[in-house]
């Protein structure tokens, strides 16, 4: 007695669904394909890409087989220029790397020091300025307190 479970169902029902979504896309794709052939511009047009593309390959094949070792010297040349051309942009990429590090990375962290400098030195004159407003104020108190007591005596 075989048992056979939801999930086997599912799985079944799914690549089933999944192979009629494919199918139904190949089909379209090829009905669409022999629609735009009925345009005779298309027709030329894809006519004449693929005459290209032919004659393209066999002179690249043909040019391959008749001389191998200057295709290979080509394509060593042309790796070697890319080569060059990378470690130039390289060397380019590290000296900006410094250029960065020296001009701005450097100056930022000696301002950020000095920033820190500047706002602690201002809250120490902050406080000492607090100090100097509360003996000032006790000076001014004293005063108005000696003059209120002199002034006070003179009346009676």
């Amino acid at each position: 007695m075989t048992q056979t479970s939801y999930n086997d169902v599912s799985t079944t029902t799914e690549n089933e669904n999944n192979g009629k979504l494919l199918r139904g896309m190949m089909i379209g794709a090829v009905i669409g394909g022999a629609l735009t052939m009925l345009d005779s511009n298309t027709r030329n047009k894809v006519t004449a890409t693929t005459k290209n593309m032919k004659d393209s390959t066999m002179d690249m094949y043909s040019h391959v087989k008749n001389n191998p070792s200057e295709v290979k010297e080509d394509l060593q040349e042309r790796l070697k220029s890319a080569s060059s051309v990378l470690k130039e942009a390289i060397r380019d990429a590290q000296n900006l790397y410094e250029k960065v590090n020296e001009n701005i990375i450097l100056p930022v962290s000696t301002v950020k020091e000095e920033s820190s400098e500047i706002l602690s030195h201002a809250k120490e004159a902050k406080t000492d300025l607090k100090v100097i407003g509360g003996k000032v104020k006790e000076a001014g108190e004293e005063v108005m307190d000696n003059n209120n007591g002199k002034n006070q005596g003179a009346k009676y």
